[in-house]
């Protein structure tokens, strides 16, 4: 799990798939599956749409990317 830096949104990944949602509304943002690839290139444009501010959507691109290449090879 990693807090983005506003501390308002947090990501994670649970049983293989990857969510992001606002912290303590638990209101989600997007949810992908981690070891798919066109998944994840679909939510990182949720991300871009979404009203994340400029610095959590550049860490939230690193988490999605990050836990993409831990499951797409297998770790």
């Amino acid at each position: 799990m990693a807090r983005l830096p506003s501390d308002r949104y947090l990501i994670q990944q649970i049983d293989g798939v990857v969510v992001l949602f606002e912290d303590h509304t638990e209101r989600e943002i997007v949810r992908f599956p981690a070891g798919d690839a066109n998944a994840a290139a679909q939510a990182m444009r949720v991300i871009y749409d979404s009203e994340l501010g400029d610095e959590d959507k550049c860490f939230a691109y690193f988490w999605s990317g990050y836990f993409y290449a831990c499951a797409a090879q297998g770790l």
